[in-house]
């Protein structure tokens, strides 16, 4: 399983939303301009890449960049 980093995280997000430059603390929707379908997205993109299943009440919890990365390293230990 290929290992989790922030920049491909950041990267994942960046591709997903058409942004050059994603920051850890990045909240998805306010600064990012991110909408609800953009996050679901970003989340199967996520889980494609790594081989995960994301429950959806964890989906609730994802506000920033770090938070999608927290989550992710979570399910690939």
């Amino acid at each position: 399983m290929e290992p989790v980093s922030m920049d491909d995280i950041k990267k994942l997000i960046g591709l997903q939303l058409g942004k050059r430059a994603v920051g850890d603390s990045d909240r998805l929707v306010e600064d990012l301009d991110a909408e609800s379908a953009d996050v679901a997205n970003i989340v199967a993109a996520a889980e494609d890449k790594y081989a995960i299943t994301i429950k959806e009440s964890e989906i609730a919890r994802i506000f920033t960049a770090q938070d999608l990365f927290n989550l992710v390293s979570k399910h690939t230990q």
